[in-house]
């Protein structure tokens, strides 16, 4: 590192001395110009573009919101997009990467699970109910906002002893008097007490289960308190009153920053209800939304007639739908093709039959949606593909991009037909690190060896790999996790030693290209987000050092210097780009000098403003007729 600071130090100060001038000249005038937004320089940095044909550079220039210009220090220093800068950024032999997005996450659910109990830590039952005492004694407004319901998120049975559901007797002694919910780690099961079974009481079957939903019952035919899957376990959220729009607003403000803090600068937002888009639209069209957010509608309870949703800034697009093919392996609910090894009795549970999943996935497709189905297990990935497949026949894929959301569980006779379909498959490499102690006593060696099968599937020929979380089911925010566990297939604690089935391992660049190009390709963003390049929005992380490079253990020890989405810095340690945070745009003071906070954003306020001005203080929302379906623009 020092002599790659040596080597570059005298082309850095020639770009310097040769800017400053025009910096102090360009300040003083920066306000009136309206035309030309201001630039500003990052360099003596190791950039990774993701372009196959200039791969690496050493300085970006930022015009506005858009990327001006790339490659050395002197190419930039001598680009147009220089002429109008504002301030230069000495990285110091920082790591520059296209903007990470995760393309698969749960903003709702988590900012959802923050006003819950946290039950990731308990490794018994015991432990998971204290740990629900405690949260109730503590937080008795959000109990009362909830109704007095009592709320968890994040246990797992396989950590305890016996790795064995619980039951509702084991939270009654607790909770005589409260109704209590407690989610399941992946998000597919609940565990309640009996005061919620009696408020739910009309809406449980006596006997048997809903279609594509399990409920755990005794030898008597009484509901345990376990149920599984959207089917059952809707029959108790229903009873749960939604939090009070100001406490989930609060908490997606945290959510977000917690996002932009990990690099992240965009979002793939998987299952958003008809309210959650609502909140995005509003957050966005009040400039709070720091990060590009890519939302699927949730397929069961929305309509293929509602609008799609896609803002003049690109910051919130909504034109895909969600469905569930299946489970989660973690609650034995994975459809498989046989039955679970450790559970013999059982092969899961599809949500769907063939014909409604068609049926479904027919209707919302006709409209121009693009179409996403989570299947985890062997079976149910073959309905979907099937069902693709069948849809498929008459519409020459029409570059779709439909999408299986985990393709976790693969039989040997389905990897080739993503390639040949033209379906992506969004996967989440943290998954393999959070399920490998248990994945291989559950599905035995044969499936377990075609599981998370990233390198497999790119063999095929698939056109591309996003990567992405699934935060908060089994995974949490950083992509620093994804990327370590696609290099290693290890653990957090670096075990297995050489990596769980590792023929399956990528290397870091097909890591990063995960989580930047291949991330926009599944969302139609190819031609403006996923590599630095010359008319690219200006969505980039900054690392304090090379995560292609850096060896595959020391990965999680890399560090977040700086986020930068559409040109304004929405997160930063670095103390040069630190003072122009600006997560929340607001205030349009005069552009005093090159480190004030305000002549980042002065551009974009400006803009806003006179939006704001010319709409009577209303910035409205207009229909338009699109190619495929009605689009709505902020």
């Amino acid at each position: 590192r020092a002599s790659e600071l040596n080597n570059c130090k005298f082309t850095s100060m020639t770009l310097i001395f040769a800017l400053l001038a025009r910096i102090a000249l360009q300040t003083a005038f920066a306000h009136t110009a309206h035309s030309i937004p201001d630039s500003w320089i990052l360099h003596n940095a190791t950039v990774y573009t993701m372009q196959p044909s200039a791969p690496r550079a050493s300085a970006v220039c930022i015009q506005g919101d858009r990327i001006g210009a790339v490659g050395s220090e002197d190419a930039v220093a001598k680009s147009q997009c220089a002429q109008t800068a504002t301030r230069i950024v000495d990285l110091k032999g920082a790591t520059v990467t296209p903007g990470l997005t995760d393309s698969h996450a749960h903003l709702a659910m988590e900012a959802a699970r923050r006003t819950k109990a946290d039950l990731s830590g308990a490794r018994s039952i015991k432990e998971a109910v204290d740990a629900a005492v405690a949260f109730a004694k503590g937080n008795p407004h959000l109990i009362n906002a909830s109704g007095g319901w009592v709320q968890g998120f994040g246990w797992d049975q396989s950590k305890w002893s016996g790795g064995n559901f619980p039951t509702r007797q084991m939270l009654d002694d607790a909770f005589p008097n409260s109704p209590v919910f407690l989610e399941h780690l992946s998000g597919h099961a609940c565990w309640v007490n009996s005061k919620a079974l009696a408020l739910a009481a009309a809406d449980i079957p006596a006997s048997g289960d809903p279609a594509g939903g399990h409920i755990e019952r005794d030898a008597s035919g009484h509901p345990t308190g376990i149920f599984s899957d959207t089917a059952a376990v809707s029959l108790i959220t229903k009873h749960i009153p939604r939090l009070p729009d100001s406490i989930a607003d609060a908490t997606l403000s945290k959510v977000l920053h917690d996002c932009a803090a990990n690099g992240l600068t965009g979002v793939h937002d998987m299952w958003a209800y008809e309210a959650d888009v609502n909140m995005l639209i509003k957050r966005q069209s009040q400039g709070r939304l720091p990060l590009r957010v890519y939302a699927m509608r949730d397929g069961a309870t929305g309509s293929p007639q509602m609008p799609m949703v896609k803002t003049n800034d690109r910051m919130l697009t909504v034109r895909g739908v969600k469905f569930f093919s299946d489970g989660a392996m973690g609650s034995w609910s994975a459809a498989m093709l046989q039955p679970y090894d450790d559970r013999p009795n059982t092969t899961g549970t599809l949500v769907y039959s063939f014909d409604n999943l068609f049926s479904n996935v027919s209707a919302w497709a006709a409209r121009g949606y693009q179409v996403a189905t989570h299947a985890i297990g062997d079976a149910g990935n073959r309905l979907i593909l099937n069902a693709y497949e069948k849809l498929l026949e008459n519409r020459s894929h029409d570059d779709l991009r439909w999408r299986v959301e985990h393709a976790q569980i693969l039989s040997s006779e389905d990897f080739p037909r993503f390639a040949r379909l033209g379906v992506i498959p969004s996967m989440q490499p943290s998954h393999c690190a959070s399920d490998l102690s248990y994945a291989l006593l559950r599905l035995g060696y044969a499936r377990a060896s075609r599981s998370y099968a990233w390198a497999s599937l790119l063999e095929t020929g698939i056109r591309a790999l996003p990567f992405g979380s699934d935060f908060p089911t089994a995974g949490t925010i950083p992509p620093l996790l994804g990327i370590h566990a696609a290099v290693t297939r290890e653990t957090t604690e670096n075990v297995p030693a050489g990596g769980w089935f590792p023929k399956e391992r990528v290397s870091a660049v097909q890591a990063l290209k995960g989580y930047t190009v291949d991330a926009a390709f599944a969302s139609f963003r190819e031609d403006e987000l996923g590599s630095i390049q010359a008319g690219y929005f200006a969505d980039i992380t900054i690392f304090d050092h090379d995560v292609l490079t850096i060896d595959a253990e020391r990965i999680l020890n890399v560090s977040v210097l700086g986020t930068v989405v559409g040109g304004h810095v929405v997160y930063s340690t670095f103390a040069p780009l630190a003072s122009t945070v600006t997560s929340v745009i607001q205030g349009d003071g005069p552009v005093e000098s090159v480190s004030s906070s305000d002549w980042l954003s002065s551009a974009f306020l400006r803009y806003k403003q006179d939006m704001v001005a010319d709409h009577g203080g209303d910035i409205p929302f207009t229909a338009r007729e699109g190619e495929d379906a009605i689009s709505v623009w902020v």
